[in-house]
């Protein structure tokens, strides 16, 4: 007599892979859906961003800095010689005519431009303080000196540095590898400067 098969208390394998159900519990947990489902999200977002070509993660450029401001020299017009200088390391020198011997002078710089800008631009900006010269003094001249940091952001092709003194443009200087900086714009909107060797005269 032959025994009974030992597997015919075992349920039954549907197709769907479920034990003796006909469904099945593939997505049966709610947790295990939501998760598929923000994975699901998260991955399209990255890809956008990389087929877009705009980076997941960037850091804005550091800010500029006034690093130092100082009087050179300072006295009467003509006992004080005239300078003028500015480089691409961040140095300022330049000579304010007219105004007091006791003259002070205060700096601050800023980034007028966007972050991710091609053309990154700054505006280096000077004020005089007691100015005023007494009835009994002689016209005064002092020379000036700024240091600065403006950095040159990995996004950009070009950079310019406007120079104002109380408001007033004064010079510009630039680096660029290709893309026009703007400074020439700057000096053709200036008034034309000349001198008789003690007065300086402007004209539009």
């Amino acid at each position: 007599m032959n025994e009974p098969d030992s597997t015919e208390d075992e349920p039954t394998l549907h197709r769907s892979g479920s034990a003796g159900t006909g469904r099945s519990r593939r997505f049966e947990n709610p947790d295990t859906r939501l998760l598929l489902v923000g994975t699901l999200a998260v991955g399209v977002a990255i890809g956008a961003l990389l087929v877009g070509g705009l980076p997941i993660s960037e850091e804005s450029p550091p800010d500029p800095e006034i690093e130092s401001v100082e009087i050179l020299d300072a006295g009467c017009h003509n006992e004080v010689r005239s300078w003028a200088m500015s480089s691409s390391d961040g140095v300022w020198v330049s000579t304010i005519n007219n105004t007091a011997k006791q003259t002070a002078v205060s700096a601050q710089i800023r980034r007028t431009s966007l972050p991710d800008a091609t053309v990154a631009t700054y505006r280096l900006s000077l004020e005089t303080h007691n100015t005023t010269v007494e009835s009994d003094e002689c016209p005064g001249r002092i020379v000036y000196r700024v240091e600065y940091d403006a950095p040159y952001p990995d996004a950009a092709d070009a950079m310019r540095t406007e120079r104002y003194v109380d408001g007033e443009f004064h010079a510009c200087g630039s680096s660029t590898s290709g893309p026009e900086p703007g400074c020439a714009a700057l000096y053709e909107d200036r008034p034309t400067q000349y001198s008789n060797g003690t007065v300086t005269y402007e004209s539009a």
